[in-house]
């Protein structure tokens, strides 16, 4: 599992995702438009949310699928990902709140704040529409496999933003665990 050992940005987003597939309403065919709720969402409620960590320094992503944006999961996703003593910059969302163990800095999105000084997720807020743009051509997922398709696009984006011969040698790695020779 990846591990970042650097201040890292921790934010979530909620993807559209049901029961792909399967007839869950008696044959009564598709509802369209059904899990547009207030809230946030839940795994229950078919939007699962997608938590993103950035290292600040490294600008590694990390993806990972929650069933809920509870203070449990939150606290699960970053003793997970993050080593302790590192400073963690959140939003303003109370599920963030006792990250004992962590240096905590937050910005209140609700109060119309994205930045000040140097806590701020914008690193967080641009991955998610990467994540976002990862999952635009699967054209809606289940969401029994949405934690594979975080692992995809962390991955993913891993490789995006190296150069070309670099992504192709990481590929190899992955695929074959051996780094290729230099000619």
């Amino acid at each position: 599992m990846l591990r970042l050992d650097e201040d890292c940005e921790v934010d979530e987003t909620y993807i559209n995702a049901g029961l792909k597939g399967r007839n869950r309403r008696g044959g009564k065919g598709r509802k369209r438009g059904g899990t547009r709720r207030r809230g946030r969402g839940t795994y229950r409620t078919d939007r699962p949310p997608i938590f993103t960590v950035v290292g600040r320094k490294t600008r590694t992503t990390i993806y990972r699928m929650e069933k809920r944006a509870d203070a449990r999961s939150v606290r699960r996703v970053i003793r997970s990902h993050v080593a302790k003593g590192n400073t963690i910059y959140t939003d303003d969302y109370r599920s963030y709140r006792g990250l004992y163990g962590y240096g905590h800095r937050s910005v209140a999105h609700s109060e119309g704040v994205y930045a000040c000084g140097d806590a701020h997720i914008n690193g967080c807020e641009s991955r998610n529409l990467c994540f976002d743009i990862f999952m635009l051509p699967r054209r809606g997922v289940a969401k029994d496999h949405l934690d594979f398709y975080a692992a995809s696009a962390t991955v993913w984006v891993s490789l995006y933003v190296l150069e070309p011969c670099e992504a192709l040698e990481s590929i190899e790695f992955i695929l074959f665990g051996y780094q290729p020779r230099k000619l």
